[in-house]
């Protein structure tokens, strides 16, 4: 439970409180404003990137997983060997994994109950090309619950650009990569590739809602 604090009229304390259902105490302040305080569940916001051995998830694996909150703090990173052998120089020419430096890790579903759920008790996952993502999850049985929302930051990107260009057309693939260097972001150094993407995919997120703000 999240202690909202708020500085205002008592009406507009009242009114904020109300978006919440939510009754607030007020107390009058020194300079004669309206302090006030009321309760309220945060919500739960995680962001996630994963490392597969192609895009197809009936035929490729998950073999790289990292979930940060929305203060970006990892909540789970894991990475995982290709139960088939077939998938071994895929996984290698994408995402390093190959059988010297991975053969003794976990399978994936060896996390698979405590990656879903971190999952299903989130009430917004943020993901970078949803669509595949969610493909991913959902053959292995770690897609967010149906209550949940589901944020692609792609999406929201490309949707802000075209807003912002007046092309309202621009919904295409764009890659993280492009995006975070866009909004000055930098990527740091020494941690894998899926937590880096996970945390500058947070990033952007953040950016794009920073913007909308400042235009309204």
């Amino acid at each position: 439970m999240a202690c909202m604090r708020v500085t205002g009229s008592a009406d507009e304390i009242e009114l904020l409180a109300r978006s919440f259902r939510k009754n607030p105490v007020l107390r009058r302040r020194l300079d004669g404003m309206m302090t006030g305080y009321f309760e309220a569940q945060a919500p739960k916001v995680v962001c996630l990137d994963l490392g597969t051995t192609g895009p197809n998830p009936v035929e490729d694996e998950i073999v790289a997983i990292a979930i940060v909150d929305w203060a970006g703090n990892a909540v789970h990173e894991g990475r995982y060997r290709p139960s088939r052998m077939e998938l071994w120089r895929a996984a290698s020419e994408v995402n390093g994994v190959a059988p010297d430096n991975q053969i003794d890790l976990p399978s994936f579903f060896d996390d698979q109950v405590k990656i879903r759920e971190i999952i299903w008790g989130a009430d917004e996952v943020i993901v970078y090309n949803a669509q595949l993502v969610m493909r991913f999850l959902e053959h292995n049985d770690a897609a967010p619950a149906s209550g949940a929302r589901v944020t692609d930051t792609m999406y929201e990107y490309c949707l802000w650009l075209g807003e912002t260009n007046r092309n309202y057309n621009r919904l295409a693939h764009i890659e993280l990569t492009d995006v975070a260097d866009h909004i000055g972001y930098d990527r740091p150094d020494g941690m894998s590739a899926s937590l880096a993407n996970a945390l500058a995919c947070l990033a952007v997120q953040k950016w794009i809602e920073r913007q909308r703000r400042e235009e309204q």
